[in-house]
């Protein structure tokens, strides 16, 4: 568990999510307003959607992952907490950012005798594509911060 609480192998998932969320941004933006059914591209944000929203909840708990499996109070203690603040964080935020590209795709699935969205539903997918193009840009910082910035925030607190 070690290896997979790592900050490198946090990264490297980050950086392995961040490649669908990326191919998402052109693909489903090429689709826009050129297809009457965006069916499959609201498809494809729910999906992106709840893989940021599972990221996130890992990211925010890697401080109860190391907890459950033994790994608190090792002689880096104080380290590891620096790096599980900086997961919370970036964990609530691709969380949230997460939620909202979902409720963007999940207000054209109700029916529109509850809420009518008739003629906006390729801008509410442009929106739930906004989201994840930020969520795409809050896991790239991630990454920079996991790879390089840490180390100065480490050598700042002592």
């Amino acid at each position: 568990m070690t290896v997979l609480t790592s900050r490198y192998t946090i990264g490297l998932i980050s950086l392995v999510i961040c490649v669908p969320m990326l191919i998402t941004l052109t693909e489903v933006s090429a689709a826009l307003w050129s297809k009457p059914d965006l069916k499959e591209e609201m498809d494809i944000v729910t999906g992106i959607g709840i893989i940021m929203i599972g990221w996130g909840v890992v990211l925010e708990e890697r401080k109860t992952l190391r907890e459950i499996f033994g790994l608190l109070d090792a002689p880096d203690e104080a380290w590891q907490t620096i790096v599980d603040h900086a997961c919370h964080n970036y964990g609530v935020g691709q969380l949230a950012i997460g939620l909202m590209a979902e409720i963007c795709i999940e207000l054209i699935k109700i029916p529109n005798t509850i809420i009518y969205t008739g003629e906006v539903d390729d801008y509410l997918v442009a929106a739930g594509l906004v989201f994840v193009g930020v969520g795409a840009l809050l896991l790239i910082r991630h990454v920079i911060v996991m790879f390089f910035l840490l180390p100065r925030s480490v050598t700042a607190a002592h």
